[in-house]
């Protein structure tokens, strides 16, 4: 693996090891670190992820719940940092909290919710309680899953995701 120079960002070059150190696989992408991954970056991965579940939406419905159910889990670690006023989630003051955040056990949106207290806003609010209920299944393990919806699921699932969106945004910044 190396970084390929002259670009904006870095970019990971995998390389073969087994045999050939030097064989590139032609593949170029940026792996960042999780552990050291700024709050503004949680958003913006959520946006794109997002982005790219609305054209998954008709021909693969399943792919875009995948995707979609990322835009709220990023979107919960970004506000966790912005009400608690870090940048990164191993900043938290609760060490145990950012452990779970920054490892595989950080994609329960209902663990979520809870620890960045999320639920207490939404508690008196009928609407947005029912677009975290279509959501709060959600998990990456579907990824193992050939089919986890029709089109009208995935319309549904990505209707109550743009609601969270524009509702965790503003609610962190409160």
């Amino acid at each position: 693996m190396y970084v390929r120079e002259g670009c904006h960002r870095p970019v990971v070059i995998l390389t073969y090891n087994h045999y050939d150190s030097n064989r590139s696989l032609g593949m170029a992408i940026t792996v960042p670190d999780t552990k050291v991954t700024r709050s503004t970056v949680y958003k913006e991965a959520g946006d794109a992820r997002y982005e790219e579940a609305k054209y998954l939406a008709d021909d693969h419905p399943s792919g875009a719940i995948y995707l979609a159910g990322y835009l709220v889990e990023c979107y919960l670690k970004w506000a966790i940092c912005e009400r608690s006023g870090v940048r990164y989630l191993q900043d938290l003051p609760d060490r145990e909290l950012a452990d779970i955040l920054t490892s595989g056990r950080g994609h329960n949106l209902e663990m979520l919710c809870r620890a960045s207290r999320y639920d207490r806003h939404f508690e008196t609010d009928h609407f947005l309680r029912r677009a975290f209920q279509i959501v709060a299944s959600w998990s990456p393990n579907i990824r193992y899953v050939r089919k986890c919806g029709d089109r009208r699921e995935a319309t549904q699932f990505l209707a109550a995701v743009r609601t969270l969106r524009a509702d965790i945004s503003a609610w962190a910044y409160n």
